[in-house]
């Protein structure tokens, strides 16, 4: 045999070995301690998640699980370390799936959300939703709107900034409901909490976290979600009032890289469901302000795919009207 026959006889064996091996090193996964990044700064509510689901990770998987703050870039920072990792499912990312999309359209990104990586499962969510000062008139949205419509451009709105899932969701619903209202940009939610209950904007989308400490001070008139929030649950959905809008809901998320074995996304997706069945889990993030939620990969997925298309229409008229 020659050497370049030698060459490619023992690169194939190399190859069937490790084809062999792989579902050997699945079984026995996790075999050493994980790592969880988180694209948030320490103390958020998008950290405190992360974190709660790391700590309780361990007791279902047997193996430490260590929460690393990555920040920047909208989630795209750890979503490229997730990319440049091995697929072997020891890497972890948390992301905040609204804004890691929204981020995505808004400008093209190193990591494709849709191909570069894989979704294992959903173990919370943040809704935004429509509020005002506890000593506002208006009791209702429908109230709130059609004052609003009566008297455009006169009213003002606030959110946490431009192209945040905030910022999306308030664009799309005036746009759904004719209203023309003076668009407010804040660096995060406390300040437009502040200038809320101020009296210097009239409405501010917020998340019912946002509420948490200021129950006296704010009211909630209703959520841009599908079914109501866990959080405030006597509040209604804009679903529930004939409203039909894109509604960007933003859910924390679990990924790994694209490539990781079916069996070791299996095993993750198994344990991160058993941890949002944990009462003390569900407790902890109540108390947060946030929605205890399970969903498949494979849910998310379909999701992201059936509302890109109206998410993007949503962004691409906020650009219009910016130029």
């Amino acid at each position: 045999m020659t050497v370049t026959g030698k060459t490619w006889v023992r690169a194939f064996m190399t190859a069937v070995a490790m084809t062999v091996a792989a579902p050997a090193m699945s079984q026995d996964y996790p075999s050493r301690p994980l790592e969880l990044l988180i694209p948030f700064s320490a103390g958020g509510a998008n950290d405190q998640v992360a974190r709660a689901l790391a700590s309780r990770l361990e007791g279902e998987l047997g193996q430490p699980v260590a929460p690393i703050n990555r920040t920047g870039a909208g989630g795209y920072v750890a979503a490229q370390e997730i990319v440049t990792s091995p697929a072997d499912g020891y890497k972890l990312a948390h992301q905040s799936l609204g804004t890691f999309i929204l981020t995505s359209l808004f400008d093209e990104q190193s990591v494709d959300p849709l191909e570069d990586i894989r979704y294992v499962a959903q173990m919370a969510q943040l809704t935004s939703a429509i509020a005002v000062s506890a000593d506002s008139p208006y009791q209702t949205l429908e109230e709130l709107l059609e004052a609003m419509r009566a008297a455009p451009g006169e009213f003002s709105w606030g959110h946490t900034g431009q192209g945040g899932f905030h910022h999306v969701n308030g664009v799309s619903l005036f746009q759904a409901t004719g209203v023309d209202a003076v668009d407010i940009p804040f660096q995060g939610s406390s300040a437009s909490v502040a200038d809320l209950m101020g009296g210097h904007i009239d409405v501010a989308v917020l998340s019912s976290s946002n509420y948490l400490g200021f129950e006296d001070e704010l009211r909630f008139l209703a959520f841009m979600s599908e079914e109501r929030d866990a959080v405030l649950p006597d509040v209604p959905t804009v679903v529930e009032l004939g409203i039909d809008m894109a509604m960007v809901e933003t859910p924390s998320v679990v990924v790994v890289h694209k490539d990781t074995p079916d069996a070791v996304v299996d095993r993750l997706q198994a344990a991160i469901e058993a941890v949002v069945a944990q009462q003390d889990y569900q407790e902890s993030l109540l108390q947060m302000g946030v929605s205890p939620i399970f969903a498949t990969g494979e849910e998310i997925l379909e999701r992201i795919e059936i509302n890109i298309p109206r998410w993007r229409e949503v962004i691409d008229s906020t650009r219009e009207t910016a130029n």
